[in-house]
């Protein structure tokens, strides 16, 4: 073996024991895989070896993964009017890492109606009543999980018969997608009981990562004759083993309800918005109701609640005129968290329409992220995308022009990375086994 050859050879065993040494230290092994970025990522490392997957595995590193790499946002479920809900990814750039991922949520589609009927209008069958016309909505999506309400109906002569079936999916998982159908109502046997009612799906994430799925049923109590002096009821059940547990009820009074109302569940407390005025919370521990008033309950042309890290405060995030606000409610008090201008914002997305445009009631808040890290803005075809924290904006999706005349809410549900991973099983293997 010449010089030059024994020198190569010296070099690279030399790499090789650094390496060793580095990889062969537990400490900084687990420094390493902190770093890499992304779970899809970890799990193509930890299926290296035993020890590799004891180290991704860990809950405590897991815990330090997170904190550090927190679930990406894949994209939005939206859905305009009666159409069905489709997945709009977020724009480039994507990290390739996300890539297969992104395409496995791009590709899952929701099961129609027990009919295979999934309509915008109603068809009649041999029997000459019309066939039961179904939709798909979605009501809640956290940690790779989507709830979904499939509302059937159909009219049989004068009046109209509905369906409703609850739908969990994992899209990333699809076949862990299961269908139930919603709890009864505890009037359901009442003479004057007509079966409808509101709904707010919520979900709640455990300390093991798993979800915990409530159902809140929203009626009105005069409509029975029940009682005079209320008018707002809300039950709550809990899906335990796949039936549904009722675990609080309450009633209270509250004027001039609004047609869609959002919640947002923050450890035992439901912070609902049923009128332009006020936040009321239900607290499950106790089956009661309170109020927050609004910091500007005049001043707020649309307005959303976000969760927020602490089980005692909640954001508000509201458009005043050509400003976007977000305020904490924390301690019995608000206080403003951060403001943005729209129109400087917009003007550098080049949408002088917005900045022109006079008609504030055309600019909707459809939805709002955790600790109010992103807001999802509507200005009539247009959805936009505003990270709060990096303080930028930018077109989320625009509604193609065959769609025309347009005029109506576009929902936008996001739809993060599944967590924790799911790590695969190791093959046996004593060379890989014992690196």
């Amino acid at each position: 073996m010449d010089l030059s050859r024994k020198l190569a050879k010296l070099e690279d065993d030399e790499a090789a024991d650094a390496v060793s040494k580095v990889l062969g230290d537990d400490n900084l092994l687990a420094e390493i895989l902190l770093r890499v970025g992304f779970p899809t990522t970890l799990i193509r490392a930890a299926a290296a070896c035993k020890r590799w997957l004891h180290h991704a595995s860990d809950k405590a590193f897991l815990r330090r993964f997170r904190k550090l790499n927190p679930p990406r946002l894949l994209g939005f479920y939206t859905k305009i009017h009666q159409g069905a809900p489709r997945f709009v990814p977020m724009l480039p750039p994507q990290p390739p890492e996300l890539a297969a991922a992104v395409r496995i949520v791009g590709g899952y589609r929701f099961p129609a109606g027990p009919d295979g009927v999934m309509s915008e209008g109603y068809s009649f069958g041999v029997d000459g009543e019309s066939l039961f016309r179904y939709e798909v909505s979605v009501h809640d999506c956290r940690n790779g999980s989507l709830s979904t309400v499939l509302c059937g109906r159909r009219r049989r002569g004068l009046r109209y018969e509905s369906r409703r079936s609850i739908g969990m999916h994992s899209p990333l998982c699809p076949e862990r997608a299961i269908a139930i159908d919603p709890p009864l109502s505890p009037h359901h046997q009442h003479p004057k009981y007509g079966g409808s009612h509101g709904c707010i799906i919520l979900s709640r994430e455990e300390k093991d990562g798993g979800l915990s799925y409530f159902y809140v049923m929203l009626e009105n109590p005069m409509e029975l004759d029940i009682t005079s002096a209320t008018n707002f009821t809300a039950h709550v059940f809990i899906l335990k083993d796949g039936v549904w547990c009722m675990i609080a009820s309450a009633t209270t009074r509250i004027d001039h309800w609004r047609g869609d109302i959002r919640a947002v569940l923050v450890d035992n407390k439901i912070y609902m918005v049923p009128t332009y005025i006020e936040i009321t919370v239900l607290d499950l521990a106790t089956s009661s109701f309170s109020t927050i008033q609004l910091p500007c309950p005049r001043g707020l042309g649309g307005f959303m609640i976000s969760r927020a890290d602490d089980s005692s405060s909640v954001y508000l995030v509201g458009v005043k005129e050509h400003q976007l606000g977000i305020w904490l409610h924390k301690g019995g008090s608000w206080s403003i968290v951060d403001t943005f201008s729209l129109n400087e914002m917009c003007a550098n997305l080049m949408m002088s329409d917005w900045v022109k445009d006079t008609v504030l009631s055309e600019r909707r808040i459809t939805h709002v992220g955790d600790n109010a890290e992103f807001v999802i803005l509507q200005r009539r075809r247009a959805v936009l995308y505003l990270d709060t924290r990096r303080r930028t904006l930018r077109i989320l999706y625009e509604v193609p022009k065959e769609d025309e005349p347009y005029d109506d809410v576009i929902s936008a549900n996001p739809f993060m990375m599944i967590w924790p991973p799911t790590f695969p099983a190791l093959k046996s293997d004593p060379t890989r086994n014992a690196m």
